[in-house]
């Protein structure tokens, strides 16, 4: 069992981004898959939850993929952001690219492209590195929950 943190954008930050993200496209499949897996990798690990590789087939890829974003260089995926109405989710930035700042980058584009007010993401309590940027640009813990 573990801990995550309901967070709500309550403090709203001036700071803009000028990264542009695209829509995902199948094209990107098997780069996503493998950022993704190992991005999910050592916090599955350390809660024993099995698979440690997540995403273990296509099927992953048949519903929900119409809300991810993708931040590349080239055709290399520096990370990624899924936008669920007024949810941020599975921000991810690719082990290759993380400690350079891409992750609020990430963050920052996707708070100026949701369509909603009210904005809320969930954070695995050891992601310490994630918690401390989401308060930094202004969300709060406003829950905590068992998954």
């Amino acid at each position: 069992m573990g801990l995550a943190y309901k967070m709500e954008y309550l403090h709203p930050t001036e700071e803009k981004t000028g990264v542009e993200l695209v829509r995902y496209s199948s094209a990107f499949q098997e780069k996503y898959k493998k950022m993704y897996n190992e991005c999910y990798h050592e916090m599955r690990e350390a809660l024993d939850r099995k698979p440690y590789d997540f995403i273990q087939d296509d099927s992953f890829f048949q519903e929900g993929m119409d809300t991810v974003y993708l931040l590349l260089d080239g055709d290399e995926i520096i990370g990624s952001v899924a936008i669920k109405d007024d949810e941020i989710d599975d921000l991810l930035v690719n082990r290759l690219y993380q400690g350079q700042g891409y992750g609020k980058e990430i963050l920052l584009w996707a708070l100026q492209n949701m369509q909603s007010g009210h904005v809320i993401l969930h954070v695995a309590e050891w992601n310490k590195k994630a918690i401390n940027l989401y308060k930094k640009i202004g969300f709060e813990i406003t829950e905590t929950e068992e998954f």
